[in-house]
C-alpha cells in the first residue's frame, strides 16, 4: 500500500541533455534537495545503470543511518528512476517498505519539462506506527515541500549551466 505519492514539475529553460547532466549527478542531489534533507551525504561510484547502488548517509533528528538506493530506469534525456530502501538491518533490507524516485524530462517550449516524482511503500510489518508517524509529522506536506525545492535548485543549476555561468 502506499503512504506517499507526489508529482510535481517544472519548466527549464535549457535542453534535455543539460538538465540530465544535472539530475543524473546523483553525488550533488544532497546538494539540490537542500539544508532540510535528511539526506546529507552520498557515496556514488558509477556507472549510472540499472542495478547500481549508492548509499546515502542521512540524519533524522537524534538518529544518523545510512540508506542504499539502487537504480531502477536510465533512458538517457528521459528517464533516471531508483529506489531507496528504509533504515533497518542489512538482512532485513527491502521488508521495510520502499521509496521509489524519478525523473521525468520532455522537451519544451526551447526547454525542457522537468517532472519529479515520489511514491513511499509501506513495510510488510510496523506500517501502524509509520502510518502514524506520516499523519503526526504530516510528512506529505514536508515531502511535497522538499520536490519542489529540489525542482527549482535543478532547475538554477542547469539553467546556470545552459548560459555557461
Amino acid at each position: 500500500m502506499t503512504l506517499s505519492e507526489i508529482t510535481e514539475s517544472v519548466h527549464v529553460d535549457a535542453t534535455p541533455d543539460e538538465v540530465w547532466a544535472v539530475v543524473t549527478d546523483v553525488r550533488r542531489h544532497t546538494e539540490f534537495a537542500g539544508p532540510k534533507s535528511i539526506t546529507k551525504e552520498i557515496e556514488f561510484e558509477g556507472p549510472l545503470e540499472v542495478g547500481t547502488r549508492w548509499m546515502a548517509h542521512e540524519k533524522f533528528g537524534p538518529s544518523s543511518f545510512d540508506a542504499p538506493s539502487e537504480v531502477t530506469a536510465v533512458d538517457r534525456g528521459h528517464d533516471f528512476g531508483w529506489v531507496s530502501f528504509p533504515p533497518m538491518k542489512e538482512e532485513k533490507r527491502g521488508a521495510g517498505g520502499r521509496a521509489y524516485w524519478d525523473y521525468h524530462l520532455e522537451p519544451e517550449d526551447g526547454g525542457t519539462r522537468l517532472s519529479h516524482h515520489m511514491r513511499v511503500e509501506e513495510p510488510a510489518k510496523g506500517a501502524l506506527s509509520l502510518k502514524a508517524m506520516y499523519k503526526v509529522l504530516n510528512l506529505p506536506k514536508k515531502q511535497r515541500a522538499a520536490i519542489l525545492t529540489t525542482l527549482g535548485n535543478v532547475k538554477e543549476a542547469a539553467e546556470r549551466q545552459h548560459l555557461g555561468r
